[in-house]
């Protein structure tokens, strides 16, 4: 592990420096349900650490709402991008959403209300509404239930103009609008200051979603190191992160290593 962390080394040592974390399959396990995630005490005072070193942010990136995500990790001084990019969280607490989405939590909140009626007999099936995004997830749902949970909550999206991405046992619903990870983490490095001549980005995540951010990160901030975290549990997925982990307790160990690592050149 160490030896490829050497390998980034130099491109971690710029300022500022952004620290860009999914939560769940990347700092929390992944769990039968949303409600039942949380980071480990371990992870969260490594993240902590990290967001106390010199000219370093660490901004949790998710697919849930802000505050929610917030609630997972529970770490103090990060930031959060929630919603796959439409809100954001401040380390106080403050959570504001992109001036795009208004409106389309009338969308979203029909939406709702058609997949509840529509699955409120399917065991294991959970209709999150997470006002400007929606996830009907079905983890723990009967496999002979899975191909009609997917393509009526299709159906009923294209009904009210929504998009819809599939993700790890999930199908999420969004409003039409080209938000997504990867380019709330370019708006949010760039207002940090970084360019691609100064500072440098650090993202990890785990599921497809988190893909658009490596390729858009790369892209746009070219010394942006991407890592995927890939547990032995979930099927293969191609990537185009630059490093691969297999474990959770991996990536611990990155963030930790890039903490000493800050925390030596401050010295």
């Amino acid at each position: 592990m160490r030896e490829s962390a050497r390998a980034i080394g130099e491109r971690l040592d710029r300022s500022p420096l952004c620290i860009m974390l999914d939560v769940d399959g990347t700092l929390a396990p992944i769990v039968a349900t949303p409600e039942q995630a949380r980071v480990p005490d371990e992870t969260r005072r490594v993240v902590a650490h990290l967001a106390q070193c010199r000219d370093t942010t660490v901004v949790l990136v998710s697919g849930r709402a802000a505050a929610d995500a917030w609630r997972v990790a529970d770490v103090p001084g990060v930031w959060v991008i929630g919603n796959h990019g439409f809100e954001t969280r401040d380390p106080a607490g403050r959570i504001t959403s992109d001036d795009r989405v208004s409106g389309f939590d009338e969308a979203i909140g029909r939406a709702a209300d058609a997949l509840y009626q529509e699955f409120q007999g399917v065991r294991g099936a959970i209709v999150e509404n997470k006002r400007w995004t929606l996830s009907v997830h079905y983890r723990i749902v009967d496999e002979r239930e899975v191909p009609r949970i997917i393509s009526r909550t299709t159906e009923i999206a294209r009904e009210l103009g929504l998009r819809v991405l599939d993700g790890k046992k999930i199908v999420e619903l969004r409003p039409p609008i080209d938000v997504n990870k990867g380019t709330a983490c370019i708006a949010f490095a760039e207002r940090l200051g970084v360019t691609p001549t100064r500072g440098s980005v650090f993202y990890a995540g785990d599921d497809r979603t988190d893909e658009d951010a490596f390729r858009e990160l790369r892209a746009s901030l070219p010394d942006t190191v991407t890592v995927r975290v890939a547990t032995v549990d979930e099927p293969p997925l191609a990537s185009d992160a630059e490093l691969v982990l297999v474990k959770l307790s991996d990536l611990r160990e990155l963030l930790d290593w890039i903490t000493e690592r800050r925390g030596s050149l401050s010295g």
